[in-house]
């Protein structure tokens, strides 16, 4: 009975392997296309009014992209209850399985960090271009070019060191007998280190809240304050803005922050039930959120709305005009034999 309890437990896991990978791939196909639609259209349909903001949103979605790109190389599968998971993909095959799979975490994590930066500096600059727009016009551009380099590699450092703190090396690892001859990488299952990176995470995303609101607060407020003075198309065409920002924004906290921060609750306590499964879902749930991304980009403002039907309506075009071609040519000429009657 107690065999084919544990044999039954097995094929479980290879089963929910299994599924992760297919959802791996299948995010990959569909999301990797989809960006690309949506990077080409924010490059060569902007307007001028819209040309800073597109820079921030272009900003978001090349780090989005970036993630994708990342797990064609690689995959990383939750082996909960242990504090290790399991590195797998074309990668794999060329590096060690410890060494690849802490890097590609590391990697994964502060691509999730950039985008996050992204998103803040988003509603900073609005936060800029409303209530210092005079004062904006005489800053030189490359100094805010510094700033957001400047932004990202300070989160940047300091998750790279929570982080690093947290991982340990297979022979370190407490419980030898249960990852005796897995091509597994792990992290530290109990301790201070481990407390220090889960907080660490905490305290990133309670900073990008704080200089994220604070700033979209203070827009609001000044709009408020200069209903009087503003004309009212103005007025109109900021609070736009900023609504679409926040909507924006919505999209990555919703299926990129919660998951992250649900998903740590569950890498500190992984004996609880569905552990693994769920932390499984939520990294699926997290992947994906970069394609919900460009689809709401494109349907929020109405330039980029335009020229996605201009777009596919010229591709209907040449494909109605391919296939009647095609068929004209198939089909051939017709002759038409008059024989004279006598």
């Amino acid at each position: 009975m107690t065999t084919n309890i544990s044999l039954q437990a097995k094929m479980d896991k290879a089963t929910f392997d299994r599924f992760l990978e297919l959802a791996v791939y299948a995010t990959d196909a569909t999301s990797i296309p989809l960006k690309l639609f949506a990077l080409y259209i924010v490059i060569c349909y902007t307007s001028k009014r819209m040309h800073q903001v597109s820079l921030l949103i272009l900003n978001e979605m090349l780090w989005n992209l970036l993630a994708n790109l990342l797990y064609c190389l690689g995959n990383m599968i939750p082996m909960m209850p242990l504090q290790c998971f399991k590195f797998e993909g074309p990668a794999s095959y060329l590096m060690d399985a410890e060494f690849g799979g802490h890097l590609f975490l590391k990697l994964l994590f502060l691509i999730v960090t950039q985008c996050g930066v992204a998103i803040v500096l988003s509603f900073q600059f609005r936060y800029l271009a409303i209530c210092h727009s005079e004062k904006v016009k005489s800053v030189h551009p490359a100094c805010g070019y510094v700033y957001c380099i400047s932004l990202h590699l300070l989160f940047s450092a300091f998750y790279l060191f929570t982080i690093q703190q947290w991982e340990i090396s297979l022979h370190d690892y407490p419980n030898q007998a249960e990852i005796d001859g897995k091509a597994l990488f792990c992290y530290a299952p109990n301790g201070t280190n481990k407390t220090l990176f889960l907080f660490g995470l905490f305290a990133i995303f309670t900073v990008f809240l704080i200089i994220a609101v604070t700033p979209l607060v203070l827009s609001f407020f000044h709009l408020k304050k200069q209903e009087a003075f503003l004309h009212k198309t103005t007025l109109k065409m900021q609070r736009k803005i900023l609504w679409n920002l926040i909507k924006l924004a919505a999209v990555p906290v919703l299926m990129g922050g919660f998951p992250i921060l649900i998903g740590s609750v569950f890498t500190y306590y992984t004996h609880w039930h569905g552990a693994r499964e769920i932390f499984g879902v939520l990294m699926i749930v997290m992947l994906n959120h970069g394609s919900v991304y460009g689809i709401v980009t494109l349907c929020l403002f109405s330039d980029y709305r335009k020229a996605v039907k201009r777009t596919l309506a010229r591709v209907g075009w040449k494909s109605s005009s391919v296939y009647v071609t095609s068929a004209a040519t198939i089909t051939g000429p017709v002759r038409i034999n008059v024989v004279k009657v006598k």
